[in-house]
């Protein structure tokens, strides 16, 4: 009899609680105009795509707006490289024209802006030795095309 009860005590305390995720990390931002809210090291998801539906197995499921372009869009991409990559100093760039101006961000992985420019490209670089080693993603948008491109820069010591 004891044990019946052990094991209805069990079932009934494990069943009570509700589902949620332990992930490394996460973070939900929003305002009046967006809505930002992410997990990581969730190890199980899939998506499943009809013709009018597209179902997402997992626990985090938020609403997502991208603005990345995607294949689509390649008109929209811009044709530049960022290097070194890792780096511990500074992030360089190549490609892109000459007589543009350039608008940079540098936004950490919890989605902080640490440094937001505009520069021409003659002066387009990145001093990364003031921040933690870590992931760190730069967005690039070439003024008046609006043409962008995102790098994940990885900052490690020497």
């Amino acid at each position: 009899m004891r044990y019946i009860f052990f094991f209805l005590f069990i079932f009934l305390s494990t069943s009570s609680f509700s589902q949620s995720v332990i992930s490394s990390a996460g973070n939900e931002s929003s305002s009046s105009s967006y809505n930002i809210s992410w997990t990581l090291g969730e190890t199980v998801i899939a998506t499943l795509e009809g013709t009018n539906i597209s179902l997402t197995q997992g626990f985090h499921q938020p609403v997502v707006i991208d603005n990345v372009p995607t294949f689509l869009e390649e008109e929209m991409v811009l044709d530049m490289v960022a290097y070194p990559n890792p780096t511990y100093d500074k992030v360089l760039f190549k490609g892109g024209k000459d007589d543009v101006v350039y608008h940079l961000r540098l936004v950490d992985k919890l989605g902080r802006v640490l440094e937001q420019k505009s520069v021409p490209k003659k002066n387009l670089e990145v001093e990364m030795s003031k921040y933690t080693n870590g992931s760190y993603l730069i967005e690039v948008i070439e003024n008046g095309s609006q043409k962008r491109v995102l790098f994940n820069i990885i900052k490690s010591t020497k």
